[in-house]
């Protein structure tokens, strides 16, 4: 967000400071109010996959990104995306613990409209077997 001329703290405060509110909207905390409605995840790794054109380019470079302990693999298009797994895996074994059925889809691949499109079309069949939807 400071990359974008945003102040980050605005949206939810300091996340020290400001915890509560934090995981007030974070979704790992809120997994128990889920109780058994199913939840579909799924998310790119952010290298080239298959739905990706030859050549796409990588995303611009954001300063502060990077974890200078664990920096973004070299063949990343996406480096942002390159969290997502990670942080998917995370919430979809709290979801399990808590006991709410999930069904995870993680890929190769970036956060363009060709995943999506693909990922709504996997997640369709269980979205529409969920009652109350």
């Amino acid at each position: 967000m400071t990359y974008l001329g945003l102040v980050w703290k605005a949206l939810w405060g300091d996340p020290v400071a400001q915890r509560a509110t934090w995981h007030a909207h974070e979704p790992y905390y809120l997994t128990a109010r889920l109780g058994t409605l199913p939840v579909y995840l799924s998310s790119g790794d952010g290298t080239a996959g298959p739905l990706d054109p030859p050549g796409t380019e990588p995303d611009p470079h954001v300063p502060g990104l990077e974890d200078p302990s664990e920096p973004f693999p070299d063949n990343a298009i996406s480096p942002t995306e390159t969290l997502m797994p990670r942080e998917s895996s995370a919430l979809a074994t709290r979801l399990a613990s808590l006991g709410t059925p999930v069904t995870t889809h993680f890929y190769a691949g970036t956060l363009s409209p060709p995943y999506w499109a693909r990922e709504f079309r996997r997640s369709l069949p269980m979205l529409l077997r969920t009652p109350g939807l």
